[in-house]
């Protein structure tokens, strides 16, 4: 199976934004005890050190887990960060924006592309060219009446949502037409990270998974 079959397998991506790099090894466990595969590592632009930090957390992510996770970086508004990523292993990019430039880079350096976009131009603009999903971006759980609307005469588009996903929403999105969604906040809460609650994180991926999955038929 490619990588990017695996993404639309697994439909669910954790993304971890602004956590210590010494705790990553245990989040990291914690998310694939409760059943995730696929993890993002977002880029902070404002951080003039970012390229290095993102990329150092991606290793420790595939030293810790070796195979078992797939992944990828995230925020991905320049070409550096690009070269970095690939650098350090990243298997998928996603962006906040339609960068052409990036996607094709993406695409040259044999990553799967994901860049955001909102309106019917963006969308087909990032897959003419070459975008594998497109990242609904800016789309939260009071969109999705957007998000069927935009899926219908685009259904040959994959889709990935992030934004507004939780427990609560997740089967709407995958319900509306989207292949994939992407969440940080509702599974590492800043005060399962502060009191190092290992099993709260694991337990509330759980949740999720659950949750997609019912939405997906795939389970009772």
């Amino acid at each position: 199976m490619s990588d990017l079959e695996y993404i639309k397998q697994q439909g669910l991506m954790v993304i971890l934004r602004g956590i210590d790099l010494s705790l990553i090894p245990d989040v990291i466990r914690a998310v694939y005890d409760g059943g995730v595969r696929v993890a993002e590592v977002t880029f902070d632009p404002s951080d003039r050190d970012t390229a290095e930090k993102t990329a150092l957390a991606i290793r420790t992510i595939y030293e810790t887990m070796g195979d078992k996770m797939l992944v990828g970086a995230g925020t991905v508004i320049d070409e550096k960060y690009v070269v970095a990523a690939k650098q350090a292993g990243a298997k998928f990019l996603l962006s906040p924006d339609v960068n052409t430039d990036i996607i094709k880079l993406t695409k040259q350096m044999g990553m799967i592309s994901i860049p955001g976009a909102f309106t019917p131009t963006e969308v087909m603009t990032a897959y003419r060219a070459g975008a594998d999903i497109v990242k609904m971006f800016p789309i939260t759980k009071d969109d999705i009446g957007y998000l069927v609307n935009i899926t219908r005469p685009l259904s040959h588009v994959p889709f990935l949502c992030t934004g507004g996903v939780n427990p609560d929403t997740i089967g709407d999105f995958f319900k509306a037409g989207a292949c994939a969604v992407g969440t940080g906040a509702s599974i590492l809460k800043p005060e399962l990270i502060a009191n190092r609650d290992f099993e709260g994180i694991a337990a509330l991926t759980r949740l999720h998974v659950e949750r997609m999955n019912q939405a997906r038929g795939l389970v009772e």
